[in-house]
């Protein structure tokens, strides 16, 4: 599978198989970032904003799955968590869904706006997470801190921040350095290429500065052009 960061909270996934997967799409006049037409097979939309629910970037032909629920789509088992974009189970923000899917052998999760702590229930439906996708700016997520939280209840593989302040952001979120200080972690890396076999020698496959932290957790920072590096400065 090969990952690649489009900006935000936006991740466009290759299966081996040639399957494409678009998560969270945005609308540049709502972001600032260049979203780029991609044929697509899947998208999900983590909830219906416009930093989050471009689903026109990804053709005419893809299968949209926005809800939470069981869902099989292109032969893929895909489960939508009802979670909150905020801490008050949705009455600031709304609803926010998480997404979970297993795609070459490699469990993929995706927090979209999520907004609070996980419960247990939660944690329980999520399961197994090889690869996790988790907000880490704050004021309309979980913070860096909120962040660690969530790494620790699900002890994911591979954790890739996402939703912070870079160069071409408008919105008044804190830069990815926030979440990253005190810890090693492997990038910017321009895509990440991973499949089930690579998660045991995963740190010698992307460098040297990979690194294990709360039970086995890797940090690894993707970059876009757009992002112009990690974060604003």
């Amino acid at each position: 599978m090969i990952v690649k960061w489009l900006g935000h909270s936006c991740f466009l996934l290759t299966g081996e198989e040639g399957l494409v997967i678009l998560m969270d799409p945005f609308y540049k006049e709502m972001v600032g970032y260049d979203m780029p037409h991609v044929e697509a097979d899947i998208v999900t939309i983590s909830h219906d904003h416009e930093d989050h629910n471009n689903a026109r970037a990804a053709g005419e032909s893809a299968d949209v799955i926005m809800e939470d629920g069981q869902f099989i789509s292109n032969g893929m088992n895909i489960f939508g968590i009802r979670s909150y974009h905020d801490s008050e189970r949705g009455g600031r923000r709304g609803r926010n869904t998480i997404f979970c899917f297993e795609m070459d052998g490699v469990r993929v999760c995706h927090l979209g706006d999520l907004g609070h702590e996980l419960s247990k229930a939660q944690v329980g439906d999520i399961g197994r997470v090889d690869l996790l996708f988790v907000p880490v700016g704050g004021v309309y997520t979980i913070d860096a801190a909120g962040a660690d939280k969530v790494i620790e209840a699900l002890q994911p593989s591979i954790a890739v921040p996402m939703h912070y302040k870079t160069a071409a952001l408008s919105f008044p979120l804190a830069p990815v350095d926030v979440f990253l200080k005190g810890k090693e972690y492997s990038g910017p890396l321009e895509e990440l290429r991973i499949s089930g076999g690579d998660l045991p020698s995963f740190a010698s496959k992307v460098g040297e500065k990979g690194a294990r932290r709360q039970g086995g957790t890797r940090i690894v920072l993707l970059s876009c052009p757009a992002a112009e590096g990690r974060a604003d400065r």
